[in-house]
């Protein structure tokens, strides 16, 4: 493969440019800093005084603006205008004079009662106005008496380059990237022809790696990078978050089929790309829907679209010790609110012998956030979260949102949309990628501040540290209020919502786009003994799940002792030690 026949594989990728570099970054600089210079004061033109100070701003805005140094050569050449010399007047004999055979003429473009109109001006007003040198002028000067057209930058342009890289070198570069075996994302329907190489790379590694296959050849790291970013649409770190049991199985079972090559396999083939094709249009519709409620909450003020999600554990304490790979370790878990219209975070962690990982906490995180984070003209909520059935796709959450609605009267509607199993990339797993889990913490409060410190823009992680007082007992405070069992199917449901309007009925729909069923949950025969009146504005709550800490396991515990050791902080050995746990 030649080296053209190599850009042209190149240009088969769309990958946004690299732009960060040093030099790049110069040239911009350069392009974009030029400065208006003091006023000519010449009497015959008088081109500072027919001429405003915007004016002259505008001017130099344009010319700043302008991105290559081509056409902003061909805007000052279309300014200039060349005539030859009609007339001499020699104060110099013929020896010693120098005779000009041309004479330029220039003028500026300015806005007047919103028509462009063209004013001459004298040569110091040219140079300051546009922020020129002397010396730029007369190469513009030059290039128009000369071709009679704007000159070109040819600076990189010549084939005669003393160290350009050979063919045979780029090749075997070429050849050496392409070597690598990565993997493709299926994101969605719009499938990415981006390549993922292992998190273990990077560009050093494989620069490395070329020497020690090729050590003849004479190439510096920069020209492998300058290759790499611009030939080759990569990235490092396999993209987990989008795996799909369903396309894995559909991958396999294609592949299988195409290597029988009968008649039978094509129509099977054929059969299972329709319905892979209708599974990613289900999962990208979610992901329609949620880029229109974000879309929405930054122009609306009483609506918030939110993504919520339990991110992965993190054990205690992860100090560097080879013991840490045997032992059991103190699990941290933190709920995370993502509001998708500011990218506003809040995360509600805390350790495992404070409170567990269910529908109750889910709920109850969910209810702090609403009357103590969410603005209080917010009337209207849409949740995309995961189908966890232990957490969020559950009867309690659904009882949780009609008493929102309806008792607390907190909001006028909420809204909860699943995603397709596989394809339930939220930005909260975003939020925990930008968390360095490496970091050394033995004490809960490490986890916080790492937690505090892991996002400056658009804004710091809010952490909460949950107590357990803030842990309600949702499950038995909605018995008498709401039917014993859900009385719809819930594992089939992709969007479920419930509004004022109606005060008895929840919504709910086995797809994205169908009608929508109705059903009502609550509880006819409440009993009326014991109830409360309550006034206007008035709701009740649930009791505390929890009064007191959660056991562990004694494995866990007596590894934990061991672990404690090789702590640094003080503080660590007490707290490890008053952890309750079963005998």
């Amino acid at each position: 493969m030649t080296k053209m026949e190599c850009d042209n594989v190149a240009k088969r990728s769309k990958k946004r440019p690299k732009t960060g570099r040093i030099q790049d970054v110069m040239k911009k600089v350069r392009l974009a800093s030029h400065e208006q210079g003091p006023a000519c004061l010449c009497k015959r033109l008088r081109c500072f005084e027919v001429t405003t100070n915007e004016q002259r701003m505008t001017i130099l805005s344009h010319f700043n603006n302008l991105p290559t140094n081509n056409e902003q050569n061909s805007y000052l050449c279309s300014l200039i205008s060349v005539t030859p010399v009609q007339r001499r007047r020699n104060r110099k004999s013929e020896e010693e004079a120098v005779f000009h055979d041309s004479v330029f003429s220039y003028k500026i473009r300015v806005e007047e009662d919103d028509r462009i109109v063209e004013t001459s001006v004298c040569y110091k007003a040219f140079l300051s106005i546009h922020g020129i040198s002397k010396g730029k002028l007369e190469h513009l000067q030059k290039a128009l008496k000369n071709r009679g057209t704007a000159p070109k930058d040819k600076r990189g342009q010549h084939s005669s380059k003393i160290r350009s890289l050979p063919d045979s070198t780029y090749q075997h570069v070429f050849d050496h990237i392409s070597s690598f075996k990565g993997r493709l994302s299926h994101y969605s329907l719009n499938d990415s022809k981006k390549l993922y190489l292992p998190e273990e790379l990077n560009i050093t590694k494989m620069f490395n790696m070329f020497k020690l296959v090729h050590p003849t050849e004479k190439i510096s790291y920069e020209t492998y990078r300058n290759i790499f970013n611009t030939k080759f649409n990569i990235s490092f770190g396999y993209p987990r978050s989008d795996t799909c049991s369903t396309c894995d199985r559909f991958t396999a079972e294609v592949n299988r089929l195409r290597v029988q090559g009968t008649p039978e396999a094509a129509v099977a083939i054929r059969r299972l790309e329709i319905q892979n094709e209708l599974h990613k249009r289900k999962a990208e519709s979610f992901y329609n829907q949620k880029r229109s409620a974000r879309r929405r909450d930054r122009t609306s003020n009483d609506f918030i679209a939110v993504a919520m999600d339990y991110q992965k554990n993190v054990y205690l304490p992860n100090i560097p010790t080879n013991d840490v790979y045997y032992m059991r370790q103190l699990s941290m878990y933190s709920f995370n609110i993502h509001v998708l219209g500011t990218a506003q975070s809040l995360f509600y962690t805390y350790p495992e012998n404070l409170a567990n990982k269910g529908s109750d906490e889910v709920c109850s995180f969910l209810f702090d956030f609403l009357m103590n984070h969410a603005e209080s003209s917010i009337k209207h909520l849409h949740i995309f979260c995961d189908s966890a059935g232990g957490q969020n796709k559950n009867y309690s959450a659904f009882r949780f949102m009609h008493y929102i609605v309806h008792s607390v009267r907190r909001l006028d509607s909420i809204r909860i949309t699943f995603p397709i199993r596989g394809h339930s990339y939220l930005e909260c797993d975003k939020n925990m990628g930008l968390v360095n889990l490496k970091t050394r913490m033995e004490l809960p409060k490490d986890y916080y501040e790492l937690l505090e410190q892991s996002r400056t823009k658009p804004t710091p992680f809010s952490v909460i540290r949950v107590q357990q007082h803030m842990v309600k007992d949702w499950g038995t405070f909605f018995k008498n209020k709401f039917r014993a069992k859900c009385p719809f199917a819930i594992q089939e449901i992709r969007e479920i919502y419930c509004t004022r309007d109606h005060p008895k009925l929840m919504y709910f729909r086995s797809t994205y786009n169908g009608a929508f069923s109705n059903s009502s949950i609550i509880n006819n025969k409440k009993k009326k003994s014991g109830r409360i009146k309550l006034g206007e504005n008035e709701f009740e709550l649930p009791n505390a799940k929890y009064t007191e800490t959660l056991p562990i396991k004694k494995e866990k515990f007596l590894n934990l002792q061991k672990l404690k050791l090789y702590c640094e902080q003080p503080e660590a050995a007490d707290f490890y030690t008053r952890l309750a746990h079963y005998q």
